[in-house]
């Protein structure tokens, strides 16, 4: 087993289509990994990180990809270096690539022993987000440590729709009261306006679209007096490029539902390797009457039905607005490997205590993370 290193952008900027060709035969494939997804972070967020992409190659052939960074965080006094996912925390599953199991997992148990052995570069190795049901943590789970100390827990759950055949059948596994409901917001809205549910481009251009998105989407979270994820410019640059870049290819899943051609709650939505991943939303306020959230997410659920696709991803965070939708849930892991020192030892009591672990996880200075998380609630 050969195991290399990339740590020059460019290389990783010129192997778009063989990163994503490859990844069309991964067990992990999902659209974090993506090359249009991992080269557009990195352009805006890279800088004061270096770049660690290990490849694993059995006989000559790529097996195992890990694309990862070593960063450097600020606790109280104490500076740590982390390994981790390229695009920490943006993404909201992090896994490896992976053409083969088997070999994959011999590839890592190489890979790790080797980042163990030059453990000076890092305090601690930590993968955040990672599938439950992946392959990636199947082979997290066979890795064996020299001396250092080595954690998983659960971090994020995931809620889920499995999609019918048909909308009727969709409709029936929601159940009567949201179906009703739905039917009253539809009804009380027709009533006044004229509802259309369309896609990104009879708004503008991808970037007009986008904007619009923001608006909406910031429109809600001044509502609640707070700052959304996108009220940042470098996280809008970065988002509009990657919206561009997936349109390119027909997978930007950007919908917006409006009354008499005024979008009043829009869904930043990805659709790939047949599914959609429902990143972000938003919505006016001042049309909270009608529930214009609920009646986005019906549209594009409707949309993946009608589409043949097999599922609608709500992603991280068990907002109680995503289980009226009937859903399933998988759960995310966070794999620590511990350096045993004192300020390893620190991080890993900021990052297990439940109390103190969003103050552990917005501890970076170095790169822009603020708000990344941030869902908006439909209503």
């Amino acid at each position: 087993m050969e195991i290399s290193e990339i740590e020059d952008y460019s290389v990783l900027e010129d192997s778009k289509t063989w990163w994503n060709n490859l990844l069309l035969r991964s067990l992990d494939n999902n659209v974090f990994l993506t090359h249009e997804w991992l080269s557009a972070w990195w352009k805006h967020f890279g800088n004061g990180r270096k770049l660690k992409i290990f490849i694993g190659k059995d006989n000559g052939e790529t097996v195992f990809i890990a694309p990862m960074m070593l960063s450097t965080y600020t606790l109280p006094g104490i500076k740590l270096r982390k390994l981790e996912f390229i695009a920490t925390p943006f993404s909201d599953y992090n896994v490896f690539l992976v053409t083969d199991h088997e070999s994959a997992t011999k590839a890592a148990k190489q890979l790790f022993q080797i980042i163990q052995d030059r453990f000076a570069q890092a305090d601690c190795i930590e993968l955040e987000e990672v599938p439950e049901d992946s392959h990636t943590m199947k082979i997290l789970q066979t890795i064996q440590t020299d001396g250092s100390k080595t954690c998983s827990s659960i971090v994020n759950v995931c809620p889920y729709i499995t999609l019918p055949d048909c909308c009727e059948a969709f409709l029936q596994h929601i159940g009567p009261n949201m179906r009703r409901n739905l039917k009253r917001w539809e009804r009380q809205a027709l009533n006044d306006y004229k509802l259309d549910f369309v896609t990104y481009n009879k708004i503008g251009d991808v970037k007009e679209a986008m904007n619009t998105f923001f608006q909406l989407h910031e429109k809600r979270w001044s509502s609640r007096n707070e700052s959304g994820v996108f009220s940042n410019n470098i996280n809008r640059d970065f988002h509009i490029q990657v919206a561009e870049d997936f349109a390119e290819k027909e997978q930007l899943a950007l919908f917006f539902l409006t009354f008499n051609g005024e979008p009043v709650s829009a869904i930043y939505s990805y659709e790939y390797n047949n599914k959609l991943y429902a990143y972000q939303s938003g919505f006016d306020p001042d049309y909270q009457m009608y529930h214009p959230g609920y009646l986005a997410f019906n549209g594009l659920i409707r949309y993946g039905v009608q589409k043949g696709l097999r599922e609608f991803d709500f992603m991280r965070g068990n907002e109680e607005y995503k289980t009226r939708w009937k859903t399933q849930a998988r759960r995310n892991l966070e794999f620590r490997i511990l350096k045993n020192t004192c300020k390893a030892r620190l991080y890993n009591w900021f990052a297990s205590n439940r109390s103190l672990s969003c103050l552990s996880r917005q501890i970076g200075k170095k790169v822009c993370v603020e708000g990344a998380q941030n869902t908006s609630i439909p209503t």
